[in-house]
């Protein structure tokens, strides 16, 4: 009878390690799974913010070169309008002094303040 219970327990040891063979098997399978869907929600919004900073840049570029294109038709229309007045050579070099000046100008405004000393 001995035997018996024997044979009983090992079945049932069996089992135990198969059931915890499964589980441990289930656990690894759903810890890889999350990974996957984490990386996956990870690799989605990564996408989506690079998407929307690339088409912010392009717009402020867009902005940009419009910007500059207005500038040189004012910059024209100023010395086509000096050049009723004075010579081409003229009208050219007033152009180029005034924004010269302005230059110096916004490079004086904008440089930082040095700290008075007492």
């Amino acid at each position: 009878m001995a035997e018996k219970s024997h044979h009983s327990n090992n079945a049932t040891s069996t089992a135990t390690h198969s059931d915890w063979t499964a589980l441990i098997e289930r656990l690894v399978d759903d810890v890889t799974r999350i990974f996957r869907s984490e990386a996956l929600l990870l690799q989605t919004r990564v996408l989506a913010a690079v998407e929307f900073q690339l088409s912010i840049v392009l717009i402020r570029i867009t902005v940009l070169a419009m910007v500059v294109c207005g500038g040189l038709c004012i910059l024209c229309a100023a010395i086509f309008l000096l050049h009723q007045w004075f010579p081409w050579w003229q009208a050219f070099g007033l152009t180029g002094l005034t924004f010269f000046v302005l230059a110096l100008l916004t490079n004086i405004a904008v440089r930082p303040r040095s700290k008075l000393k007492p």
